[in-house]
């Protein structure tokens, strides 16, 4: 079953209407992919400081939501998100990323303001040379990946998923551990 979804990452890179591109498929993929590390640029926004992270980080659980400020089911997503993150604990490295062209069609305020106006409350990161989204074949938003603490991906999923799901995932990247 397909569901609405948002661009491609390479589509909202070159529209600049914001628009979306109709639907993407929902399915779970199961992966056993090791991307190794890729470093990202985070925001000063809520929950979110300014710097640089490493994703994954070694020894935790990661978990990566790809997504969009043009993207309307982003938008609707960020609760989802939001309750995902308030079911885990400090142990994980939970963390949303934009691969919008920050500086040029979009500006780290703007994506700041966005952030602040969905509610956003955890570290939110710009991957500008979309270097973290090809390593997750993350070609579309939004999109969810969870990595086990030995830098394996575990889990991607395109389009709308559950707070509930997401923590299961993580859990099961621990090793069955609560979330």
């Amino acid at each position: 079953m397909a569901a609405a979804g948002c661009n491609s990452l390479g589509e909202s890179l070159a529209r600049d209407d914001g628009g979306d591109a109709g639907p993407v498929t929902g399915e779970t993929e199961s992966v056993a992919r090791d991307a190794g590390p890729v470093t990202v640029e985070t925001l000063d926004a809520p929950g979110s400081e300014a710097g640089r992270t490493t994703v994954p980080e070694p020894g935790r659980v990661t978990f990566v939501e790809f997504f969009a400020t043009t993207c309307g089911v982003c938008a609707s997503q960020m609760s989802v998100v939001g309750e995902a993150h308030e079911r885990v604990d400090d142990d994980v490295q939970f963390l949303s990323v934009t691969s919008e062209p920050v500086g040029l069609t979009v500006s780290a305020d703007d994506v700041a303001a966005w952030w602040a106006d969905h509610g956003g409350t955890w570290p939110v990161a710009t991957d500008d040379g979309t270097e973290l989204a090809r390593a997750y074949d993350a070609t579309s938003v939004p999109t969810a990946v969870v990595v086990a603490p030995d830098g394996t991906e575990t889990w991607s999923h395109a389009g709308p998923t559950t707070a509930a799901t997401i923590a299961d995932e993580i859990r099961a990247a621990r090793g069955g551990e609560s979330a």
